[in-house]
């Protein structure tokens, strides 16, 4: 800046101080809110109930296609899993998609020796070494690194794009890992014919990154067809908490409504599938009204703001159909 007038010098400074006093703010409410819901946490009687939804008895009762609450982060699914995946337990919403995907599956018996299971756009992400430490057989797959969709990923170092990028030694023992694990570039929104016959699939928040609502719901029916009859499909999307009417329907990133997930109930029903019953209650939490806005936050991060909207995650449970 020495060719700066003394002026315009000083303006820049005091941006650049608005900046980081700005960045300084939210850190400071951030750490407030976690401290004030840890102390909400530590108040409350104990573990959390389900709240009362329709009975279904196609699930065991802890099975849900439910959303992420703060009550949920001190039932002793949350802290198990996070120990299993070796994350630590924060208040994210990412961290309780990974606990959440885990404790369902493993209720519903998935998580044995001799199992298959199918990821899709796995990332790096924990529950490929999980399941592989479990004794089930993992066929992770992504995008090729190579694609335009891809490149985001990549530069965040968000993409693997082998077997080597996903092992997690702690989880996973190096060898079993390569015996159980192998991987392969899939776009989401043409499954190759030859994914078939496994005993379950899943999908961390990746199905609203194909373009469109309609996209991700097609992907979902297509992932069921990966499956034997009676496996099981549980994916991890954006939900909508501020409205059931406007919503992001198209571009990089799409938002789903209560009204779009009880459509797909719906339709996969018809079909022949079970879906687990929705518990959409969005909690009465300090941390079910605190909305992280961008920059995004370590934590805590259970809503955050996207577009004019406060989201969270939400993940469906789906019962393929029986022979």
């Amino acid at each position: 800046m020495s060719g700066c007038p003394e002026s315009t010098r000083k303006g820049i400074t005091r941006q650049r101080a608005i900046v980081r006093g700005l960045g300084q703010m939210k850190a400071n409410q951030a750490l407030l809110a976690k401290r004030v819901a840890d102390l909400e946490l530590a108040l409350e009687p104990g573990p959390s109930s389900l709240p009362e939804v329709a009975a279904d008895d196609r699930f065991p009762p802890d099975v849900r296609s439910r959303i992420c609450t703060q009550a949920q982060l001190r039932e002793p699914w949350f802290a198990a899993w996070c120990a299993r995946l070796g994350e630590p337990p924060l208040a994210h919403r990412k961290t309780w998609e990974f606990a959440y995907v885990g404790t369902v599956l493993e209720a519903l018996g998935m998580l044995e020796p001799g199992r298959r299971a199918l990821g899709f756009g796995v990332g790096r992400e924990p529950l490929v070494s999980g399941f592989a430490g479990a004794g089930v057989e993992v066929v992770a797959t992504d995008l090729a690194p190579d694609a335009r969709e891809a490149r985001g990923w990549v530069r965040s170092d968000q993409h693997a794009a082998g077997v080597e990028g996903l092992l997690r030694p702690a989880v996973c023992e190096r060898t079993t890992f390569r015996e159980l694990v192998s991987w392969r570039p899939v776009d989401m929104r043409a499954i190759p014919g030859d994914l078939e016959g496994f005993d379950f699939c899943w999908s961390i928040c990746s199905l609203e990154h194909l373009g469109s609502l309609d996209a991700g719901i097609e992907f979902i029916e297509a992932s069921v067809a990966t499956l034997k009859p009676g496996g099981y499909a549980v994916h991890t999307t954006e939900f909508n908490l501020h409205s059931d009417g406007d919503t992001v329907e198209s571009g990089p990133t799409v938002i789903y409504r209560r009204r779009d997930l009880h459509a797909l109930k719906d339709r996969l029903e018809r079909a022949g599938h079970e879906v687990a019953a929705f518990e959409l209650d969005p909690g009465a939490g300090l941390l079910d009204h605190y909305v992280d806005v961008p920059p995004y936050a370590d934590e805590p991060v259970l809503r955050f703001l996207f577009a004019s909207y406060t989201l969270t995650s939400v993940a469906i449970v789906v019962r393929a159909a029986p022979a």
